[in-house]
């Protein structure tokens, strides 16, 4: 039998390896097993299992905190199928690069339009719309499983990325508002 600290997270946590997961699920598998390996629970016990218990939470916080989050868990899944995934490596989709010079532009405009709160709200739409289409595409690629999906998985990701870059940046503007 392996080491707990040979699983991936998925196998952590008894959760099918997917990118749709059920986040209620998730979530009290996380606090069933917090409440096991806490270090305040090992207080009396040996230096050893204090040790353990401190290298297993952090293990299961980190572990949680990439299920939990969508591109997180993308990256992954990705890294888990021996997906090499570079961020310094731009898109070759032609498409997708004209498009980031389209909302990189848009955002600026955002930032020197007048009625700067509307903008903000309709540009910050349309990326949460765009982030659930790509999350569902997510799913089915990575539910193939197959070379070209594994690959469109990384195309994928690589807008998600970009998508929540700038929906980061456009909260910073907000904020700046306040």
């Amino acid at each position: 039998m392996g080491s707990i600290f040979s699983k991936d997270y998925f196998a952590l946590f008894n959760l099918p390896v997917a990118y749709d997961l059920d986040y209620e699920v998730l979530t009290q598998r996380y606090r069933e097993m917090q409440g096991m390996i806490h270090p305040d629970r090992f207080v009396n016990a040996t230096e050893k299992e204090r040790r353990v218990s401190v290298q297993l939470t952090a293990l299961t916080n980190e572990a949680y905190q990439i299920l939990k989050a969508p591109l997180a868990r993308a990256r992954y899944l990705l890294q888990l199928r021996g997906v090499d995934i570079d961020d310094s490596v731009t898109s070759k989709d032609i498409a997708f690069l004209t498009e980031q010079i389209e909302l990189r532009e848009r955002l600026e405009e955002v930032r020197h339009s007048a009625d700067i709160e509307r903008e903000l709200l309709k540009l910050g739409g349309e990326l949460q719309s765009r982030l659930a289409g790509i999350q569902l595409a997510l799913q089915d690629a990575f539910q193939e499983e197959s070379p070209d999906s594994l690959d469109k998985a990384h195309r994928l990701y690589d807008e998600m990325q970009f998508i929540s870059r700038l929906y980061d940046e456009l909260d910073e503007i907000e904020d700046a508002l306040d």
